[in-house]
């Protein structure tokens, strides 16, 4: 079993380009470093967090659990004050992605991003590609990737840094169409939304697709039940990986490795806890709750 990519790709980002091995307590000091110059520079460029933190200073972060000590943000805060936490010039905004859900009222939300940011994206999302797609393969992606700066658009640039080639399908509408284009580019990888595919999956026309075609699958944008991966690496006969991530981390998040046994987190660019959702205290390791994290 292949060791994840992941991990040199962390610890070339914490020490400069030399990749070396990765302890834990090398990873939380980095971290710690880093929260507490995300502190000050928020505070120093972002009305929002300004005031927000007014009460808090990065040098009052001794430890990494002083992080409870910090106000939580929420949904609604991007709503009323979106603007008011950017960091930047309005001219240095690479992308605006609006977050608007069905029964949703009111505003809707929106997050920004700098071409920093997307780079940073672009990035991981390569390196944990590369966990299970080869130079010169090629990757359906079912994926909203129309717009630049989109989740679609970043893969499609990530895999092309490897050698590989994404097509960007966008959602499937029409399954018929998906797998006749599955078929007429010889896709080696799919990646796509869970329902979507074992839609795809458990079409008759599916049958048509060659034996062994199928290298690799990769599931995100929504929960992946078990019985959806036992059945698609069952219909296909390849491995399946999932992916978690939300818009406001920058798309990207952890990536499975061949173990299939739980996310590598993309650690370098993004603080996790767990915490209590009525309390908002954090949780010790093995206890269910809330996810929250920190860029």
């Amino acid at each position: 079993m292949r060791k994840t990519p992941l991990e040199h790709w962390i610890s070339t980002k914490m020490f400069h380009g030399i990749g070396r091995r990765l302890t834990e307590s090398d990873m939380r000091r980095f971290q710690l470093e880093k929260l507490r110059q995300t502190i000050s520079y928020v505070k120093e460029r972002s009305p929002f967090y300004r005031q927000r933190l007014e009460d808090s200073d990065a040098r009052d972060l001794g430890n990494l659990s002083d992080m409870a000590d910090l106000p939580l943000t929420s949904p609604q805060d991007l709503v009323e004050n979106g603007l008011q936490m950017v960091c930047l010039s309005q001219s240095q905004i690479e992308r605006v992605v609006t977050l608007q859900f069905p029964g949703m009222t009111g505003a809707p939300r929106r997050v920004y991003f700098s071409a920093e940011d997307l780079e940073l994206t672009i990035d991981f999302f390569h390196c944990g590609m590369s966990t299970f797609v080869e130079p010169g393969q090629k990757v359906l992606i079912m994926m909203p990737g129309d717009l630049p700066g989109s989740v679609g658009d970043l893969l499609a640039r990530a895999l092309a840094r490897m050698g590989a080639q994404g097509i960007v399908h966008g959602m499937v509408h029409d399954p018929t169409k998906a797998i006749h284009d599955i078929i007429r580019y010889e896709i080696d990888c799919l990646v796509g939304v869970p329902s979507q595919v074992i839609s795809l999956a458990r079409q008759p026309l599916a049958e048509e697709i060659p034996a062994g075609r199928i290298k690799s699958i990769l599931l995100s944008a929504d929960n992946v039940p078990s019985v959806v991966v036992r059945e698609l690496r069952a219909t296909w006969n390849c491995p399946v990986f999932t992916h978690y991530g939300s818009t406001e981390m920058g798309f990207g998040g952890g990536v499975e490795c061949e173990a299939s046994s739980g996310y590598h987190l993309r650690e370098a660019d993004l603080y996790f806890e767990i915490i209590d959702p009525d309390s908002g205290t954090p949780l010790p390791a093995g206890q269910k709750g809330e996810i929250v994290f920190t860029t």
